[in-house]
C-alpha cells in the first residue's frame, strides 16, 4: 500500500508546477470576466504588492492555491490548483508562470526551472506535452512541481517561502505561500509539469 507521500508523488507524476523568475506559458482564452469585482481578494496584497488569493472570486474568474509540500526520502512534491470560480469556461494550455521570492519578497536567483521532471526524478506522465484544458465553472486543473532538498558542497541552501503564480502570460500574478516553503537545498533545480485535469 502506497504511503501518503508516494500517493502525492504519483498524482504529481500523472501530470500535477513552478518557475524561478516569471516565464511564459501557452496562450489561454477566457470569455468576458464577471463585472463589478476588484483585482484584489479579501486577503489583500502581500508585502511585495502582489495580491494574495482567497475569499471572493477574483475578477479574473479563477483562483490559484498551493497544496501541501510532501516529502519522501529527500524528494519533494507539491501541486498548484487552478479553480474556475467564475461564470464562463476558462481555457489554458501550457505551464504556470512563477516567480520565486525570498523572505524579503525579493526574487530568488540561482535556481534552474525546467518544464517536466528535468532529471530530478523518474515520474511517469510528468514529461507529457501540455494540452489545452477547458474548465467549466466550478472545475479545476492542477500543475505539479518536484525538487530535491539535497544539501551538498559549499553554498547555503535555498529556501523559497513565497511564490507568485501567473495562470497565463498576461494574467496578474498572485502570491501563494506553500506550507513549509520550497526547500531546494543546494541543488538549484525545480521541475514543473503542465496544467492538466484528472
Amino acid at each position: 500500500m502506497a504511503t501518503t507521500a508516494q500517493q502525492v508523488l504519483l498524482r504529481v507524476a500523472a501530470g500535477v508546477a513552478v518557475a524561478a523568475s516569471v516565464w511564459t506559458v501557452a496562450d489561454m482564452m477566457y470569455g468576458d470576466p464577471p463585472s463589478g469585482r476588484g483585482n484584489e481578494t479579501s486577503r489583500g496584497r502581500s508585502e511585495t504588492g502582489v495580491p494574495e488569493q482567497g475569499g471572493a472570486c477574483p475578477a479574473s474568474g479563477v483562483r490559484i492555491t498551493a497544496g501541501p509540500v510532501d516529502a519522501a526520502m529527500g524528494l519533494r512534491a507539491m501541486s498548484l490548483t487552478l479553480h474556475n470560480c467564475g461564470t464562463r469556461t476558462y481555457r489554458v494550455e501550457g505551464y504556470p508562470g512563477l516567480g520565486l521570492l525570498d523572505e524579503d519578497g525579493k526574487p530568488v536567483t540561482g535556481v534552474t526551472v525546467t518544464r517536466g521532471s528535468g532529471g530530478i526524478a523518474t515520474m511517469p506522465g510528468f514529461d507529457d506535452p501540455p494540452r489545452e484544458v477547458a474548465l467549466r465553472p466550478g472545475e479545476s486543473a492542477t500543475a505539479g512541481l518536484v525538487w530535491r532538498n539535497t544539501v551538498a558542497g559549499a553554498g547555503a541552501p535555498t529556501n523559497v517561502p513565497s511564490v507568485t503564480v501567473r495562470a497565463t502570460p498576461g494574467a496578474e500574478p498572485v502570491t501563494v505561500r506553500p506550507d513549509g516553503g520550497l526547500d531546494l537545498g543546494t541543488t538549484g533545480r525545480l521541475g514543473v509539469g503542465p496544467w492538466h485535469t484528472e
